[in-house]
């Protein structure tokens, strides 16, 4: 049995190199395997260079005029996901990727939803993936609303209606999907993201996952609102159609230098 770690992470820019950095090591010191990444930021034209000594595969979605979107896919290096197949709209708004990961396909999806409007781009979105995967899915990201507002706020409301908020549950299960902490929390309170403007707590950050594994989901977490102004989301899944053997250990090449340098001394 192999451990799979998967993380979503509304990340709030990551144009700044020091940014860029902060969030690779966080997301190397959390040994996260699948990074779900949304609010990138990147402009059009502007995508800087994503390559990390790490996370070796960066899958972006096209760069949309607007500066406030932009989601992206990290994958571990020692992490044997073989891509056969993208989709991801203009909007810099959801990217969905499929491979086979030893045996079995896996399908990942990373959304970030509009604060508006989020019923039915929701349910739109949702049946796109539920059409694209093939195996066992994975969606993680920023559904911008609390889909049980009496638990998942601190506030014990919504503005949302009800009826809306029905369709966009509706849209979850048609889709396939479980939300994974709730379901491994169903009484705890827990957020991640703090409005200042209404001086609340909500639960926007989810991982959904195919009712298949949830029985090799071994713990999930809200992280701290620490590097961004949303809380990361973790999960743990342990696989066994993934031999150890692909994960193996590399030696760090800047050892090899150091010790060539001390040798010429």
């Amino acid at each position: 049995m192999v451990d799979i770690r998967i993380c979503s992470f509304n990340v709030k820019g990551l144009n700044i190199l020091a940014k860029r950095s902060q969030i690779c090591q966080f997301l190397k010191k959390q040994k996260v395997n699948f990074a779900l990444l949304q609010e990138t930021h990147f402009r059009k034209g502007h995508v800087p260079n994503l390559s990390h000594t790490v996370f070796n595969q960066w899958y972006q979605g096209p760069s949309q005029t607007g500066s406030s979107r932009g989601v992206s896919i990290a994958i571990h290096k020692n992490t044997p996901l073989m891509v056969c197949s993208i989709l991801f709209d203009e909007d810099g708004r959801f990217i969905f990727i499929k491979g086979s990961l030893g045996t079995q396909m896996v399908n990942l999806g990373n959304i970030y939803a509009p604060n508006v409007g989020q019923a039915d781009w929701l349910c739109r979105t949702l049946n796109s993936f539920q059409e694209f995967a093939e195996g066992i899915a994975i969606l993680g990201g920023d559904m911008n609303v609390a889909l049980g507002p009496f638990i998942d706020t601190s506030g014990k409301c919504s503005s949302m209606p009800l009826g809306a908020l029905r369709r966009i549950k509706a849209g979850v299960a048609s889709a396939g999907l479980v939300d994974i902490w709730r379901t491994l929390n169903p009484t705890t309170r827990d957020y991640t993201f703090y409005s200042g403007a209404h001086k609340s707590y909500q639960r926007l950050d989810y991982i959904c996952v195919s009712p298949s594994v949830l029985s090799a989901c071994t713990n999930t977490a809200i992280g701290s609102i620490l590097l961004s102004d949303h809380a990361p989301v973790m999960l743990d899944i342990k696989v066994s159609f993934l031999p150890k053997s692909h994960f193996t250990w590399r030696l760090d090449k800047t050892i090899l230098s150091n010790l060539r340098r001390q040798s010429n001394l």
